[in-house]
């Protein structure tokens, strides 16, 4: 396995747009007993994962653990994949003491903060409760306080009563704060939500939010962070290994409730329940057809600017995309990809409506 997922299923409480698998507030023993297990998983795998690239913590809030578990938890980790280069943590930005930050940077070298907004008005507005406190500025300060030289933050737009204005708000102040990466993503009604069921019936403005992604792209590109996937930006070299790893159709193992896995041919999601987890529920296996599978390694490379050269997808896949020549020719003459005979890659167009890449290449197969 190529790269490493660890799902920490806790959060100081659940925020009204969240579809991930968590807990909010977890009590000492459930941390006890999802750390023993994922310590023996660590263990059982070490062999599949002694070449590891990548390594990213996810949730949840890992933050949230405290600095003891985090530090069995990094050591676990560099036992079974010591090759990993690129080691990644999620953080709440309200979590992220100096002592936590020593923590974290102990051992991961690129730290993604949850900030979502600036405005305390909007937070509220998707039911994000848990931003009263330092705030980001004071977790990034800390962060960098502490050694860290790869930083990024996660933003949100179309929130509900959300302007132009006020996005164009939130991204500048997040390139004050000097980070090297950017994440931003539309909010999304996710099924199931308070969020979806709270503005179930209004029209969903999607002129609006098409302008918002074009307005990230043009901000963050001007300020030295182009985009490099649809809602990801980064300076030169900061780019998500991990991300860019799984986009391209690398293997990777998740552990914990809610992970998923890829071994290049099948995937597998573990139950998203921690009591049954722990008790031992098998995951959840999604075996399609070869060609279904080739289609949606292809399609997910395709969320990257940069696209596939024929040799890496060959290398990922197996095979050539030669099976795939008509759809490609297809949205060539759309105008959402360009291809040649070594490389394709999405258009601009292409990026804002990858949807339409995705079922001519996976759901019409």
């Amino acid at each position: 396995m190529r790269n490493l997922y660890i799902h920490v299923p806790f959060c100081a409480g659940k925020c009204d747009y969240c579809a991930f698998y968590s807990e909010p507030a977890p009590e000492p023993e459930r941390i006890r007993l999802w750390l023993n297990r994922i310590l023996l998983q660590l263990e059982e795998n070490a062999p599949r994962l002694a070449e590891a690239e990548t390594v990213y913590f996810g949730g949840g809030t890992p933050s949230l653990l405290p600095e003891d578990v985090l530090m069995r938890l990094f050591a676990a980790v560099h036992a079974a994949a010591p090759a990993a280069a690129e080691i990644s943590i999620e953080a709440n930005p309200f979590t992220v003491t100096p002592e936590k930050a020593a923590v974290l940077t102990s051992f991961a070298n690129r730290v993604s903060l949850g900030v979502q907004s600036f405005d305390p008005a909007l937070l509220e507005a998707v039911g994000r409760r848990d931003h009263a406190g330092p705030g980001p500025e004071e977790a990034v300060r800390n962060l960098r306080d502490a050694g860290l030289r790869n930083l990024g933050l996660d933003l949100m737009y179309g929130l509900p009563g959300e302007t132009p204005e006020l996005w164009r708000r939130d991204l500048e102040r997040a390139l004050e704060l000097g980070p090297e990466h950017i994440s931003a993503y539309s909010v999304t009604p996710e099924p199931g939500t308070p969020f979806a069921r709270r503005i179930a019936g209004r029209p969903e403005d999607d002129a609006l939010t098409e302008a918002m992604w074009e307005q990230a792209g043009a901000v963050l590109g001007g300020s030295g962070l182009p985009r490099y996937e649809i809602s990801n930006y980064a300076r030169p070299g900061f780019e998500s290994r991990h991300n860019s790893n799984v986009w391209h159709g690398q293997t990777y193992l998740g552990l914990g409730p809610a992970a998923c896995s890829f071994d290049g041919t099948d995937r597998w999601t573990q139950v998203s329940d921690l009591q049954a987890w722990l008790d031992g529920a098998p995951p959840e296996l999604d075996r399609i057809p070869r060609r279904a599978r080739l289609g949606e390694i292809l399609m997910m490379g395709l969320r990257t600017v940069r696209g596939w050269t024929r040799r890496e997808f060959e290398v990922a896949a197996g095979c050539s995309w030669d099976g795939f020549a008509d759809q490609l020719s297809g949205l060539a003459d759309r105008g959402l990809v360009t291809c040649t005979a070594d490389a394709v890659a999405p258009t601009e167009r292409g990026l804002s409506f990858w949807n339409d890449i995705a079922e001519s290449l996976v759901f019409s197969t």
